[in-house]
């Protein structure tokens, strides 16, 4: 583990989405030295852990929300945490919040808002207001813990910490943990839900330089209500509004004094339903069907469901639990999927959507402005189906039939229907002949010089002898077993649903163009990842210059075209960087652009998980006695986010060149490269212009893929390589 750094680990306050409980809570914090929980178990809700680092005062990056991506002082703030509490005698156990069921209108709503804002910061940067605008970029930021969940569980991998996903909501899963007879964690660090139950206290930070922790006493937080019980104390958070439940109608444009607004008013009525029936003809209360809404998130309380010691799902007071929690919680999915959420295999965005029924397309970073970017979001209906088809299959015929609706910010009154039942033959029927065994592509693997079992997956299948072996029907005593095995045909699999390769195991006309690009990868630059990313935006027309917004780089109508679509491929990379918030300049075009790389990424993501599940579930591995769920976890890519720094550095150094006389010189590429500009310009990064050039070597793998297709296979070639050629005079000086 690394040395630790002296941080305060995280704000104090408790956090949670109960609105304006944090500030009534604040001065009621207690403060206790660490030695208290030396040699203890604590149990982490890993959520609001998350959203302390991304949002907190003192680890804040202002300027995420400019750049995309996650904060660049996010992994070495975790590896610090981890080695104080390791050097406190404390042992860490994070869970997770799993499958999202009850949803408020307020999480659009906060998005919609940042979006607005985002638009302002954009106008203050555009107009030279620097300062100004870093300040309205910090507070217009939407990176959800959600979207950091699996970075954090490689981190926790390669620490050797523990972590298990919650069924549902990750503070019932801790409570459950801790009231346990065999108790199985000492302590709770988590958010204010937690105080819907029976706990005594709970930590809400902790101060590593001055050697203690702040907690929150529940007894002192119920003598502070003036004679309300425990039920009316639940009643008050719900009425305030968190995550099940949107704020009391009366009450939405309060914001200070919130909570104390409800605890006042449950003095007067004593129960929320009190409340509503004293005011159920306004308006506001009678159009909103508030109450349906309470009702419901009181009996999600309640009835939480969690993973218990015996590996069952069971509903929190489970002899009171009603026979239609599914009208609370949704569906019941079976225990097998609940067993690869908890053990970290897959993620819950695809389960949200076939629990729920629903897909809640939200702004992204550039606030959506452009339409390119809303074409994009309804062309990933078939990917999104495939998905929700490959999850669905091996369940009761009932998922089958599911529909989901898909609403999109900017045209809400009209959600999209997205059906998966008419995929037939199902895509597990149409790749499971991918049961191929170590002993065939062991040979392979070991001849193979890269690192990326993904890169393996596609240029193994060259060697058409070898594509021709791996065709391998399942067998009882033949099941997949190794973790290779199960992951690169789970990579296989995946590669012939995209229509890389064929239902012969061959290559496609596409698949060869990866395969090439691949090929031509220095395996130390790491770059597999990005180029596949690359050559998918290719297929779907994605990976090309965007006239709209030229505007926004130098040089005549030739040089913009040629930057735009440089900088683009450029964007897939990673620009190293300081564990400090970002400094140096920014790019609306390429946030734009970024926006499409995440989320094609994220649904590529979701798309191996569920290749992976329908493996699993079908029986087409062993799964007794395995020990690594999270390495097969872990093994799908994309689990670090990207930003649109490197797109950004390769924009500006070809830039400045085009802003020279001479833009072609030696002279002119040194003193942009070297003597000033480029690395002044971006002052935090390790090495900028060693990553500029790692860019362009990605950009050569791209076009050599290219080069290799058939004619009209692709239609913007003439542009590439009218593109390159341009390049190839402003590549940097070796």
């Amino acid at each position: 583990m690394p040395a630790p750094g002296a941080r305060t680990v995280t704000p104090l306050s408790i956090g949670g989405s109960i609105r304006n409980f944090d500030a009534w809570s604040t001065n009621r914090l207690q403060t206790l030295p660490l030695s208290v929980l030396k040699d203890t178990v604590v149990g982490i809700d890993a959520g609001n852990y998350l959203k302390k680092l991304i949002d907190g005062p003192g680890t804040k990056e202002p300027l995420v929300p400019a750049l995309g991506g996650f904060p660049f002082s996010l992994r070495s703030k975790i590896e610090d945490d981890l080695s104080q509490w390791h050097q406190a005698g404390i042992k860490p156990l994070f869970v997770f919040s799993g499958i999202q069921f009850l949803r408020t209108e307020k999480s659009s709503t906060v998005s919609e808002l940042a979006a607005k804002n985002r638009i302002g910061a954009w106008s203050l940067y555009d107009n030279g207001h620097a300062t100004q605008a870093v300040e309205a970029f910090g507070e217009s930021g939407v990176l959800h813990p959600q979207e950091v969940y699996r970075f954090l569980r490689e981190i926790l991998v390669e620490n050797d910490v523990e972590f298990q996903v919650a069924p549902y909501s990750a503070w019932a899963q801790l409570v459950y943990m801790e009231r346990h007879p065999k108790q199985f964690i000492d302590a709770i660090f988590g958010p204010a839900e937690v105080f819907f139950y029976d706990v005594e206290k709970v930590i809400t930070g902790f101060n590593f330089p001055r050697a203690s922790f702040s907690c929150l006493n529940k007894k002192a937080i119920m003598q502070d209500l003036g004679g309300l019980n425990h039920e009316q104390f639940i009643d008050a958070c719900i009425l305030s509004g968190f995550d099940f439940c949107s704020t009391l109608p009366l009450l939405e444009k309060q914001n200070s004094n919130l909570f104390k607004t409800c605890l006042d008013f449950l003095k007067t009525c004593k129960s929320a339903t009190g409340i509503v029936s004293q005011y159920i003809e306004s308006p506001a209360i009678r159009d909103s069907g508030y109450l349906d809404k309470y009702r419901r998130a009181r009996l999600a309380i309640k009835h939480q469901p969690i993973l218990t010691d015996e590996g069952r799902i069971e509903p929190m007071n489970l002899e009171e639990a009603p026979g239609d929690m599914h009208e609370f919680m949704g569906n019941r999915l079976p225990e097998e999927v609940y067993f690869y959420l908890s053990r970290g295999v897959i993620s819950a965005p695809v389960l949200d959507m076939l629990v729920s029924g629903e897909l809640h397309e939200l702004p992204p970073l550039d606030s959506g402005e452009n339409d390119t970017y809303k074409v994009f979001l309804e062309s990933l209906q078939t990917l999104r189906a495939q998905c929700l088809s490959l999850l669905a299959q091996p369940l009761q015929h009932w998922w089958n039939n599911r529909k989901i609706s898909v609403v999109y910010w900017y045209d809400k009154a009209n959600p999209k229907q997205l059906s998966f039942k008419d995929i037939n033959p199902t895509l597990y029927e149409t790749t499971n002949t991918w049961n191929t065994k170590e002993n065939i592509f062991e040979p392979a693997l070991t001849a193979y010089g890269g690192k990326s079992l993904l890169g393996f997956a596609i240029n193994s299948l060259n060697d058409k002898d070898f594509a021709g072996k791996t065709t391998a029907p399942k067998t009882p005593e033949h099941l997949l077993k190794t973790t290779n095995e199960v992951v690169i045909n789970t990579f296989w699999r995946t590669l012939q649903i995209r229509g890389f390769v064929g239902a012969d195991h061959q290559l496609t006309p596409w698949g060869k163009v990866l395969a090439t690009a691949l090929s031509t990868l220095d395996p130390e630059d790491e770059l597999e990842e990005a180029c596949y990313l690359g050559v998918e935006l290719l297929k779907a027309k994605l990976l090309r210059a965007d006239p709209n917004t030229l505007s926004q780089y130098s040089g005549r109508d030739t040089d913009k075209r040629y930057c735009s679509l440089i900088s683009r491929v450029a964007s897939l990379g990673k620009l190293r960087h300081n564990s400090i918030g970002y400094t140096g300049p920014l790019s609306r075009t390429l946030l734009t652009y970024n926006s499409i790389i995440r989320l094609m990424a994220k649904n590529l993501e979701n798309l191996m998980q569920m290749v992976l599940t329908s493996l699993l579930m079908n029986g087409d591995a062993d799964r007794d006695d395995r020990n690594d769920w999270h390495t097969l976890g872990l093994a799908i890519p994309f689990a670090e986010d990207i930003n649109s720094g490197l797109g950004i550095a390769v924009k500006t150094y070809l830039d400045e060149l085009t802003n020279t006389e001479d833009p072609t010189s030696y002279e002119t590429r040194v003193r942009i490269q070297k003597e000033e500009l480029i690395p002044q310009m971006f002052v935090q990064s390790v090495d900028v212009m060693a990553d500029v050039n790692k860019a362009f070597r990605l950009w050569d793998a791209i076009m050599v893929g290219i080069n290799s297709a058939p004619d009209n296979l692709i239609i913007d070639t003439a542009k590439f390589t009218d593109a390159d050629k341009w390049l190839k005079a402003r590549r940097p000086v070796e």
